[in-house]
């Protein structure tokens, strides 16, 4: 038996088959690489035949391949045509819009999300504050990666020589005073973010305007996207930062989550 919730929040019991949650553990089980039939049924606790029938039933179905020479199974490729079919109908912007309205109403401030494209940051859905005084932004609008809190938050997960490239193409081009605009300083900025899991533009591409963002990661481990929650610096101080901070990588996380991080499939997010 697992709980779920209903439109109203209110918990509820679902009947679930043991069956199909034993298949689902080893599918997720099996996305760290090939594994013995004994070493299976081991870590997930069954009992060996009730493995090899899980197994024997998803290899007929083509969602586990078993290696001839060594006998271990690992992932069929019916797996990477579910992730494909998923990703073709996967709209960002419908899975994050509630997060961003939640963000909102917890602090009262614009919140952005962004994706990036040919090496610039593009917001591509947005929520307005409250606040009379507010970020002043379009959806389509385009901007540098290295100065804005989006944009770092999604350099800082690239590989190293994508963002190489993108220094190249693009450049570091100075907006204020407190812009990055060294390769080095932009190492050291990243390395941060990754440690920390969140980008901050401290007044970096507009005087008077701060922000607060995170990466929004999807298969593979790349980075599909960001959302960021910016405001006026008289508002945006660095308690309430911290604050935005700590939801902002949770909000992050259970995007990421819908979007499937942690698997081991690549492909396109639709916006």
């Amino acid at each position: 038996m697992a709980r779920t919730r209903n439109k109203s929040g209110t918990a509820r019991e679902i009947n679930t088959i043991q069956s199909v949650e034993r298949a689902i553990k080893i599918l997720e089980y099996l996305c760290r690489g090939p594994v013995s039939l004994s070493e299976l049924s081991r870590e997930l606790g069954l009992h060996k035949s009730t493995a090899f029938g899980l197994l024997q039933t998803l290899v007929k179905h083509n969602y586990v391949h078993q290696e001839i020479k060594t006998g271990r199974y690992r992932l069929g490729y019916r797996v990477l045509a579910l992730g494909g079919a998923f990703l073709e109908h996967c709209d960002l912007r419908e899975i994050a819009s509630p997060y961003l309205q939640q963000l909102v109403d917890e602090h009262g401030e614009t919140v952005h999300l962004v994706i990036m494209d040919d090496g610039q940051v593009v917001y591509v859905d947005k929520i307005d504050s409250p606040q009379s005084i507010r970020m002043v932004s379009r959806i389509g609008r385009r901007l540098p990666a290295h100065c804005t809190g989006v944009g770092k938050a999604i350099l800082a997960y690239l590989p190293e020589e994508k963002v190489r490239a993108i220094v190249r193409k693009r450049g570091l081009s100075r907006f204020t005073a407190n812009t990055i605009t060294t390769w080095e300083e932009l190492n050291v900025e990243l390395a941060r973010i990754r440690e920390e899991g969140v980008s901050y533009d401290r007044e970096e591409i507009e005087e008077g305007l701060r922000c607060v963002a995170a990466p929004l990661i999807g298969y593979g481990q790349y980075p599909v996207g960001a959302i960021s929650v910016s405001g006026p610096a008289s508002r945006m101080t660095e308690e309430k930062m911290s604050r935005i901070a700590g939801s902002l990588k949770k909000v992050a996380g259970e995007i990421s989550q819908q979007l499937g991080a942690g698997m081991e499939l690549n492909g396109n997010i639709h916006i």
